[in-house]
């Protein structure tokens, strides 16, 4: 799998990389250290998403772990050119607290910024609770948009960029990929942490599994579903 690929969707490379670009720029205004982030993180998730079957009746698109809103931002701005029947889904409890056991806060101002960089996309649904309550809860809700009564059997997409604590991350996994439509992505960030642990446990499933395809690059794994 590589980056920045042609895909079904009408939106030009130069469309394309001009949206991830402005996107990556926000991204790192807000960033806890490291300013010199480069597109790559994005142009993969770009790529996964403009892969995702087009069905009639989208699902919805899920992220867990919005913080700012950078991501968010980047495929709601995809969805207006491809998903147009879709929603997209973040799930955070934001909340003044260590960010994943590290010496960084997170802080209730993110929950500020993400609501003013997103308030204008009407497709756009958070939950304020962390994604463990939100699996609890998950066949309880339902929500309406373009006059139906919709809920959240399936996803179309899946973004994992919350905890990164491995069984936070495969306690998602176990609950939120089979829900996932076949030929779709679930992508994860940062699983080079905890010394690669989650790689590890992926690749090994991926040996085991052979209806899911995994691949890992500088900072994710990428998942489809081939069932």
């Amino acid at each position: 799998m590589t980056t920045m690929t042609s895909s079904k969707y009408k939106i030009s490379k130069g469309e394309l990389k001009k949206v991830i670009k402005e996107c990556v720029m926000y991204s790192d205004s807000v960033r806890f250290n490291d300013k010199n982030h480069d597109n790559e993180d994005f142009d993969e998730l770009a790529d996964c998403f403009l892969k995702v079957p087009a069905l009639k009746n989208q699902p919805p698109v899920l992220e867990i772990g919005t913080r700012a809103g950078g991501s968010a931002l980047l495929l709601l701005r995809l969805m207006k050119k491809t998903m147009r029947s879709a929603v997209l889904v973040t799930v955070d409890p934001y909340g003044d607290k260590p960010y994943d056991n590290k010496p960084w806060r997170y802080g209730g101002s993110f929950f500020v910024q993400m609501k003013r960089l997103l308030s204008k996309y009407e497709n756009h649904i958070h939950h304020h609770m962390t994604s463990h309550d939100f699996i609890r809860i998950i066949d309880q809700i339902t929500f309406w948009h373009k006059g139906k009564k919709q809920n959240y059997s399936r996803f179309s997409f899946i973004f994992l960029d919350g905890s990164h604590i491995p069984a936070t991350v495969k306690h998602e996994y176990k609950n939120l990929f089979p829900r996932l439509i076949k030929g779709g992505f679930m992508v994860i960030d940062n699983t080079a942490y905890y010394k690669a642990h989650l790689r590890k446990y992926f690749g090994k499933l991926a040996r085991n599994n052979k209806k899911i395809t995994v691949l890992s690059t500088k900072h994710q794994t990428i998942i489809q579903k081939n069932y």
